[in-house]
């Protein structure tokens, strides 16, 4: 949760430093301003701490991150932070805040997801639900 606040943070910081370089005249202040965005935007990224959370989720979790990439390579990086989140029981809008995307955007992952790990017509959905089941489970 502390994250989640994190970031909003930096991201209502980042749109008040725009809105001040649009406003800004000097050249100087404004390339102080710039530089300030993008290391708002680096850090946002947050890829330093998904890496600390992604061994720490996978100990917790039994190897979730690890098994889920085994069975399903086919997972973007995004779609692969975003199982975790779903994992975690996050509601929408928390996801949406820590990946810094729309609501909307949240809803689009979570079907593009759902689409990549259904049962492939040549498998029984027994052995589907139980593969998956085992994953999200365990």
């Amino acid at each position: 949760m502390h994250l989640i606040q994190k970031n909003k943070l930096l991201h209502d910081i980042k749109i008040s430093l725009k809105n001040l370089t649009e406003e800004e005249k000097n050249r100087q202040l404004t390339a102080q301003l710039n530089r300030l965005i993008k290391s708002i935007d680096k850090d946002l990224d947050g890829g330093e701490e998904w890496s600390r959370f992604s061994e720490n989720f996978d100990q917790v979790h039994g190897n979730f991150i690890t098994r889920l990439k085994e069975k399903y390579p086919e997972l973007t990086p995004q779609e692969i932070r975003f199982s975790a989140y779903l994992r975690m029981n996050l509601n929408t809008k928390e996801i949406a805040n820590l990946l810094g995307i729309s609501v909307r955007g949240v809803e689009i992952g979570r079907y593009r997801v759902r689409k990549k790990i259904r049962p492939v017509e040549t498998r029984k959905p027994q052995r589907f639900l139980a593969e998956v089941l085992e994953i999200w489970f365990f």
